[in-house]
């Protein structure tokens, strides 16, 4: 199979693509500022960029990721189409229009966009706050690293002051507090990469497995303008490579199967990217066989993932998780791309450990998507703190669902595991004293001894891997903003820690990776 067989659809719908291109530019003419006619125009040239890449056509592919980096920056708040933008972009629909028709008519490449794609280029480099420049990465690692310790250290001052009773100190130390606030944002802001940095390769892998899958398949990018830090993409781009393999492998059927299920014989897989506060929220979504239950079940008891009995208490999204677990798999043999049961385990351990989650929605015979909400950077997180025996713990935010004292009345055995009764259901404890290797805490008096003073057991309510357990704790110690210090040399091997930080005391504190401790 060669790509040239495709060239008559490309054609076709590049022409349309263009006209439709021609008709919305026309009217932003007239309102530089309609924020719908800029989002048509992005997701319009995003959809003809990718069909040029997946083509190899390079002049296209080139002219319009230019135009559609240009267009993410006119869709900031404030910004508008000023005259001069709007002429280039009717230049480079003409000079579009005139590379299709080379292509159409089988010619070598004559027309060249390096112009107007340097003019773009110069636009992009000047707009916002002066002129860009590119900084190594470690250089911002290294800035990141300073602005930690500085937030540090405002945390020490601030809890000095609260000891000593001086005005002057005190509004010193806010303004410092503000300044810090202001300089970590900038920093993070520094390290927003746009996604397009990881989805650039994406379209040709998806074709080269389609075609080796003797498949048909459209693939879509949107949301490549949004940013996430740096760090994150290189972490979670082998990730999005497995999902999707996955999704044209196992989501998207073979010509005949979606013909017999009165589908388009194309499939269509659509990645898409978008920011919700301080997470961004990546989905891929594919209209393939989608999963079906009774399969997923029968698939994870003969694997020995479950027993029967603890299958039958699940509920139906709890089923489908399970395909996440180590060791599933629906492939009939391993091959270079599949089979292994790694995949979505290994996505899902990684979304966690980056303090994010990943999520199915699936229906037989319509798709799957698949949905990773991700922080916009590790750097820093807001955290609860705990006391464990003599040491403080941090519990991320995220995978905190609420907090509470129980009674030890409260705690029941069940098949020698401490559960209490929680909003109609049962929720397991963990003693974090044991998982850190503690001395348990002192026994609990008999029931009758039992005062209002010394029943609270403190219990952190914390869901990861969709299940939710109760970490019970010595104590509660409020929330606080934490900077994340990376584990080194032998501190690495310390199960359910994902990294460390700094006290305003001085006094190091481990964070707690909640999904391991399940």
């Amino acid at each position: 199979m060669n790509i040239s067989e495709y060239k008559h659809l490309f054609l076709s719908e590049a022409r349309e693509i263009l006209n439709s291109l021609n008709n919305v530019l026309v009217d932003l003419e007239k309102e530089p500022s309609n924020t719908a006619l800029l989002n048509e125009l992005f997701r319009q040239t995003h959809t003809l960029k990718s069909m040029a890449q997946s083509m190899e056509y390079e002049e296209i592919a080139k002219l319009t990721h230019s135009m559609e980096t240009t267009l993410a920056l006119l869709r900031n708040p404030g910004s508008k189409a000023e005259k001069d933008i709007v002429d280039l972009l009717f230049k480079s629909l003409n000079t579009l229009g005139d590379l299709i028709k080379e292509k159409e008519k089988g010619k070598t490449e004559k027309v060249k966009a390096a112009p107007l794609v340097e003019r773009f280029e110069e636009i992009t480099s000047t707009a916002g706050e002066g002129q860009t420049v590119r900084i190594p990465l470690t250089q911002l690692d290294n800035l990141m690293d300073m602005t930690g310790e500085l937030a540090i250290n405002r945390i020490r001052l601030s809890q000095i002051a609260k000891t000593i009773e001086d005005t002057d100190l005190e509004e010193t130390v806010a303004q410092l507090d503000r300044l810090t606030s202001q300089l970590q944002n900038q920093m993070m802001e520094v390290r927003l990469v746009p996604l397009e940095y990881i989805f650039a390769p994406y379209p040709r892998m998806v074709r080269d497995i389609a075609v080796a899958q003797k498949k048909e398949v459209d693939f879509f990018i949107e949301g490549g303008h949004i940013g996430m830090d740096r760090s994150i993409q290189d972490e979670i781009n082998e990730p999005l490579l497995h999902l999707l393999k996955n999704a044209v492998i196992h989501g998207i059927e073979g010509p005949r199967e979606r013909e017999k299920l009165k589908k388009p014989g194309r499939g269509k897989i659509k990645l898409s990217a978008r920011r919700e506060k301080n997470s961004v929220v990546i989905e891929l979504s594919d209209d393939g066989r989608g999963m079906d239950i009774e399969e997923v079940k029968e698939a994870v008891l003969e694997t020995g993932i479950i027993t029967a009995e603890e299958l039958s208490a699940l509920s139906p999204k709890e089923v489908i998780m399970l395909v996440t677990f180590p060791g599933y798999s629906r492939a009939k043999k391993v091959t270079e791309v599949a089979g292994r049961g790694m995949g979505l385990s290994a996505s899902k351990a990684k979304a966690e450990s980056l303090g994010g989650t990943l999520d199915i929605h699936t229906k037989p015979n319509e798709g799957t998507t698949l949905s990773f909400t991700l922080p916009l950077t590790t750097a820093v997180i807001q955290a609860m703190l705990v006391g464990v025996a003599d040491e403080t713990y941090c519990i991320p935010l995220s995978y905190l669902a609420e907090t509470m004292k129980i009674s030890p009345q409260d705690i029941k055995t069940m098949e020698h595991y401490e559960v209490i009764s929680y909003r109609d259901t049962v929720l397991p404890l963990i003693r974090v004293r044991e998982k850190f290797g503690f001395a348990p805490s002192s026994p609990e008096p008999p029931v009758s001894d039992v005062s209002p003073r010394n029943a609270a057991i403190p219990v952190a309510v914390v869901e990861a891997r969709t299940k939710k357990v109760g970490l019970v704790v010595d104590d509660f110690l409020g929330q606080q903003e934490v900077v994340i210090r990376p584990l080194t040399g032998i501190l690495k091997e310390i199960k359910g820690a994902s990294g460390a930080t700094i006290l305003g005391t001085g006094k190091p504190a481990l964070i707690m990776e909640v999904g391991s401790l399940l």
